[in-house]
């Protein structure tokens, strides 16, 4: 009959069996999910880049709008104040 302290072992060894296998499962699953996390991150990082790529141009485009936009207004401007100078000298 085995006595207490070796049924106390027993359940104990029982118990850290059971720790093993759950670690053996995580471990499995962590070296699953390691290629999906390094090609998500792959994908941030082009994504990133595509967008910092984006704001460049749209900078740029915004810039050149702008700048023909108040070449227009300038145009537009001088006109409206060469017909006002013309009709007071009139």
């Amino acid at each position: 009959m085995p006595s207490i302290q070796d049924q106390g072992l027993d359940i104990i060894s029982e118990g850290l069996d059971t720790l093993k296998n759950l670690a053996d499962d995580m471990n499995e699953e962590l070296d699953r999910q390691v290629p999906l996390i390094d090609e998500i991150d792959t994908k941030v990082d082009k994504t990133t880049a595509d967008l910092k790529n984006t704001n460049v141009r749209l900078k740029k485009t915004l810039h050149q709008v702008r700048s023909s936009r108040n070449i227009c207004i300038d145009i537009i401007l001088l006109c409206v104040l060469l017909g006002i100078v013309s009709y007071i000298y009139k």
